[in-house]
């Protein structure tokens, strides 16, 4: 809370009028005062210990043009109500086009008591924020997701999970952003620009450029929602792999009982996953990887990672990994190269990098796989060898898209590799 906190005037801030350093009036200075602190405090941080550099960690919740370069704001004392939940999505996506990506409310509402119908929504959604925290006034009821009762504790952990499952393509999404300023999460204007009938949707997003498209409830009883579909390509359920009957301009509707959140992926993309639950993401750091292919309606799918040590600034001198996927229906051929076209043998390797050595590609689910993945191995090339992973297809039935399961890959996360279906 860096803003000029002067809560009993006219104005709820200093007065317009009050002299600053060299005669500067408050109105000229309101706005900057946010960011010269987030400034100050982010090279303070830069200094914290003699011979150690490591990334700076800011919150904000006062911020102006230029705050974005030195960390994370959240939209203020929010309440705990269902309009509250409604309106976060709007200011998160506003925020995103705006510059500043890496934003987020208070889960729960900082305000207030929830319900616990209300709590579950909101972290449902929040799993979806770019900057994903629960808090609330010291007043305000304890409300920990471990302090409630079944269902909604074990509701809860499964979207906490979902989101700690993803943290691959999040951290993507940030690289992303950190290159190019794209949003984290993107409202439909910014994916499909030519489409006019997304113009005014502010309630539902895509996360970076997974194809994850997300809609939160945030109504009470809430059992449906309807997304709008921006295009004529094919959509999966995340949970089921159930093909969505959609065309461009269209809404589809997807059931949400309190214990489902509605994500769709667009065929088309690849995304990479942690699928081991543990305590924290640093415990997470050197798991394996799996990879989810979304398959378009040409055959075709392709998708990015990016991943460092999350930590230090190494990655300026090249300790990153950045895979591009690609699944190539008419070479029948789904493969991983640096996506920058490094030649990653010649980076000398650092500590982490060392380590990741003996991170792998453990597993790849293809969604919507065609009939060439119905086989019980496939060929693995990589780093001059060359062995066989086993196959798991199972048919499309009921609505379900076929997909096909590749265990045990055993390609390193940072080496070229290709898996040939011919």
């Amino acid at each position: 809370m860096n803003e000029p906190s002067v809560f009993n005037g006219p104005e709820v801030t200093m007065p317009k009028d009050n002299i600053h350093f060299d005669d500067w009036e408050h109105r000229d200075v309101h706005n900057l005062n946010g960011m010269t602190f987030h400034n100050a405090t982010y090279q303070a941080l830069l200094t914290r210990e003699k011979g150690e550099l490591r990334r700076p960690f800011v919150l904000t919740r006062s911020f102006y043009a230029g705050s974005q370069r030195y960390g994370a704001m959240w939209t203020g004392d929010n309440q705990a109500s269902w309009e509250h939940l409604g309106i976060s999505l709007p200011m998160i996506l506003n925020q995103g086009i705006s510059g500043f990506p890496f934003s987020g409310s208070d889960v729960g509402g900082f305000f207030g008591d929830p319900e616990a119908d209300l709590i579950v929504r909101w972290y449902q959604a929040g799993a979806f924020y770019p900057f994903f925290r629960g808090h609330a006034h010291i007043d305000a009821r304890r409300r920990e997701p471990y302090l409630l009762d079944e269902p909604y504790r074990g509701i809860i952990t499964a979207a906490l999970r979902l989101r700690y499952t993803l943290l691959p393509s999040w951290y993507s999404a940030f690289h992303e952003a950190h290159r190019n300023g794209s949003p984290i999460v993107r409202p439909l204007y910014w994916t499909h620009p030519s489409d006019e009938g997304g113009f005014t949707i502010d309630d539902q997003l895509f996360v970076g450029s997974t194809g994850l498209l997300h809609k939160p409830v945030v109504e009470q009883n809430q059992e449906s929602v309807e997304i709008y579909i921006p295009d004529d390509e094919v959509y999966y359920d995340y949970f089921t792999y159930d093909v969505k009957s959609t065309s461009k301009g269209k809404r589809v509707s997807v059931a949400t009982p309190l214990e489902k959140l509605a994500l769709l992926m667009r065929g088309g993309h690849i995304f990479a996953r942690r699928d081991i639950p543990r305590r924290s993401s640093h415990l997470m750091r050197f798991d394996d990887y799996t990879l989810v292919v979304a398959v378009n309606k040409v055959g075709n799918a392709e998708g990015e990672l990016y991943v460092d040590d999350g930590d230090s600034f190494d990655y300026e001198g090249g300790q990153y990994i950045h895979r591009k996927f690609n699944l190539d229906k008419a070479a029948k051929t789904l493969s991983s190269v640096d996506a920058e076209g490094r030649d990653t043998k010649a980076i000398k390797a650092g500590k982490w990098l060392e380590a990741m050595d003996a991170v792998h590609v453990d597993k790849i689910v293809v969604v919507g796989a065609p009939a060439a993945w119905d086989k019980a191995a496939v060929e693995v090339e990589s780093e001059g060898k060359t062995w066989t992973a086993q196959v798991r297809y199972h048919k499309a039935e009921k609505g379900r898209a076929a997909f096909a399961v590749v265990g045990r890959v055993g390609a390193r996360i940072g080496a070229d590799w290709t898996i040939k279906l011919a």
